[in-house]
């Protein structure tokens, strides 16, 4: 039989042949299959042990039926194949655990970056010699696809719009995968959507991907799984504090000289070498082994804290070095050593003005011509001023020390 079949539990049996079948068995690809979606969520919500390797399988599935629903030419459509399929190939251990300390230890590379140094065969992930191994520019030059043109729709960056919005847009593939695949195995079900009526509702027009009218309400579905996976999932609060303290592990192991390729590593690898270098990485990681997690002594809102404080927060924020200065400043205060408290953030736009989470934007196609989506269904503005997370500030430490914390955290921090 020509091809592989794949048994989903989202989208059921996806057949894989030729390029695309190709792509899947590089270890590049493969090493997806140890690397968690949700990062430590796992912690909290039990079943979220999915890895990054059946999203992104998923995320090319999506990508094949919105091609045929949408009849993209053969060759646009198996290059956003590619594209969804490969989007994910620079993440790092624990998917998004550690995305803040990447410009400040990898410098230029962010997973985004990673990726497509990847697949433009700047850089290897993968250490060792493999008997046999295929490199991803070799394969796509083999059928015909330049490493460049497939690098840069997966940054969004395509020259083609409606393609680069299909894989980095408002509605888009990625998207769709792993809000319904995150409701799945979190067993939250704010994150259903009408995938059958989205991808029949999409539409190209002027060169840009948009919806027609008729599909508004499908839209407006996806918008809400959005807003509650991130404020119910993503931003939980048990789960930052579990994220920040491999997080502190790690940056304690680079401090120290060790770990500088942790990017290349693995869940299970990255664990096994904080857990061997003793000391304070040894004991974050048998903590989070055995979910003994510091609690959380402050869980403020954006309407706690004034102008000036936000400002203050949001450079600490960018600033690595002056997050773990304040940390320390929290730690002398209530006499603990350091590492033992840790500064949360959720995303850093909460931090400038009123919460939200940015709202879809994509245009509508009505009878009158193309519309903002903001403009056709109040929804949109609604879902723009909802505060998403409802915290912005996050500071845990062992439950001991919550009250001193509570009470001298403002002080500590602002003087």
């Amino acid at each position: 039989m020509d091809g592989k079949i794949i048994h989903d539990p989202i989208h059921g049996s996806m057949k894989l042949k030729g390029l695309i079948l190709e792509l899947v068995k590089t270890p590049e690809f493969q090493r997806l299959r140890n690397i968690r979606q949700l990062g430590l969520a796992y912690l909290v919500f039990p079943g979220a042990n999915h890895y990054r390797f059946e999203h992104s399988l998923g995320t090319y599935y999506i990508a094949k039926r919105l091609t045929q629903e949408i009849e993209l030419e053969k060759d646009e459509a198996m290059l956003l194949q590619i594209g969804a399929l490969l989007h994910d190939i620079g993440h790092g251990p624990f998917s998004h655990t550690f995305e803040q300390i990447y410009k400040h230890y990898v410098k230029e590379y962010d997973h985004m970056h990673l990726g497509q140094n990847i697949v433009l065969g700047n850089i290897d992930i993968i250490d060792g010699e493999i008997e046999g191994r295929k490199f991803i520019p070799d394969i796509l030059n083999d059928y015909g696809y330049t490493p460049r043109e497939v690098a840069e729709l997966m940054l969004g960056k395509y020259k083609k719009r409606y393609l680069g919005q299909m894989l980095h847009g408002d509605v888009d593939v990625d998207q769709i995968d792993y809000l319904m695949r995150d409701a799945h195995y979190t067993g939250v079900a704010h994150g259903i959507i009408d995938i059958e009526r989205l991808l029949k509702v999409l539409k190209v027009y002027n060169e840009e991907l948009v919806v027609d009218e008729k599909g508004v309400e499908a839209v407006e579905g996806m918008m809400v799984a959005r807003s509650l996976m991130y404020s119910r999932v993503y931003f939980h609060h048990t789960v930052k504090i579990a994220e920040g303290m491999l997080t502190r592990a790690l940056e304690f192991a680079l401090e120290e000289g060790n770990l500088w390729d942790f990017w290349k590593m693995t869940d299970c690898r990255v664990l096994v070498e904080l857990e061997d270098l003793e000391g304070y990485p040894s004991e974050i990681v048998k903590r989070i082994r055995y979910r003994d997690l510091f609690k959380a002594a402050v869980l403020a809102n954006a309407d706690e804290l004034t102008s000036e404080e936000k400002k203050e927060l949001l450079k600490a924020y960018r600033d690595v070095k002056k997050r773990q200065e304040i940390e320390r400043n929290l730690a002398d205060a209530v006499g603990v050593k350091e590492g033992q408290v840790i500064l949360e953030f959720s995303i850093a736009d909460l931090m400038l003005s009123e919460p939200r989470l940015k709202a879809t934007e994509i245009n509508v196609l009505t009878n009158d011509g193309l519309k903002p989506l903001k403009d056709v269904t109040p929804l949109a503005n609604a879902l723009k001023r909802r505060q998403t997370p409802r915290w912005v500030v996050l500071i845990a430490s062992p439950a001991k020390y919550k009250e001193k914390i509570r009470e001298i955290w403002k002080k500590v921090i602002f003087g």
